[in-house]
């Protein structure tokens, strides 16, 4: 029975995380979800850590690249900084929330060597573009993740996230 109310929860989650339009509501009534206040972190070798930390993990890097890549498109298109600063906000906000479930074990990158400031197109429209792309990759790849988590909570939070990065999507494209 657990494991149908479980399916059913996850495919709604999906379904919400999908639709850009819904993005606002679903950040609302996600957190509702959240029945599992424990932290996925455990120490030990990375081959052995939870499946949750691991997606975790994953998502903190890639919100790290999300910003990484809106600092070096502001700083190749300082014009662009006044529509790329909510965002940036809120992928700042994604960070903390995910860094709510406790430490990650080996820093906050998965095997993330310093990575190189990314590559921004010279033309503006085009710097744009690339963010939007980026945003939608991270959305996509963040719905993956929240059918792949095993926790309530993680897979409310990958949903919420992916809401937003769907947004931001369109709202650049």
């Amino acid at each position: 029975m657990t494991q149908r109310v479980d399916d059913g929860r996850r495919r709604l989650l999906a379904l919400v995380a999908g639709a850009p339009v819904l993005g606002a509501a679903a950040l609302v009534a996600l957190p509702g979800c959240a029945a599992d206040p424990r932290p996925k972190a455990a120490p030990g070798a990375r081959s052995s850590l939870d499946a949750d930390v691991k997606l975790r993990w994953r998502a903190v890097a890639s919100e790290q690249r999300l910003l990484a890549l809106h600092a070096a498109t502001v700083a190749a298109h300082p014009d662009l900084d006044g529509r790329l600063a909510p965002l940036t906000a809120h992928h700042e906000e994604h960070l903390t929330v995910l860094g709510d479930d406790g430490p990650l074990p080996f820093g906050s990158a998965p095997d993330a060597p310093e990575a190189a400031a990314p590559e921004v197109p010279g033309e503006a429209g085009a710097a744009l573009a690339a963010v939007a792309e980026a945003e939608r990759a991270a959305a996509d790849a963040c719905v993956v993740a929240c059918l792949a988590a095993s926790g309530p909570r993680l897979a409310a939070v990958l949903a919420s996230i992916a809401a937003s990065e769907a947004g931001h999507g369109v709202l650049l494209g």
